[in-house]
């Protein structure tokens, strides 16, 4: 079971997403990506894909979207860094990171903390 953690500045208690840094999806007939929340995701697979789809249909349309940040405008939102352009939805910046790049660097708000991964001892 993955942990939840916490995402946060030591100095200015700037925060992100709890979690684990992003969700499995997987892609409908319309093509639209239907998230598959823990402990579930097969099943999610299955009701989308159907319970027998075949093992490359099913690696073809699943994927994982990564919770990520506009160092721009801080706005969050998730993206699959092995398909989507890394292009922030609400300005259009390409400055984007996920949250699992930013952990151990200076803090995008204050820019003088650091973003630490904190765990919670919570399990999903």
């Amino acid at each position: 079971m993955p942990a939840i953690n916490q995402f946060l500045c030591g100095e200015c208690g700037f925060s992100l997403s709890p979690g684990w840094g992003g969700c499995l999806y997987v892609i409908d007939d319309d093509g639209k990506r239907v998230e598959c929340f823990h402990p579930g995701e097969q099943a999610t697979v299955g009701a989308v894909l159907g319970r027998d789809a075949p093992l490359e249909v099913v690696r073809a349309r699943t994927g994982f979207n990564s919770e990520s940040l506009c160092l721009n405008c801080l706005t969050e939102f998730t993206m699959d860094t092995d398909w989507d352009e890394p292009l922030c939805p609400k300005c259009g910046s390409e400055d984007v990171k996920t949250i699992r790049e930013l952990v151990g660097r200076p803090c995008p708000k204050c820019r003088v903390g650091v973003i630490r991964e904190i765990e919670t001892g919570i399990l999903s």
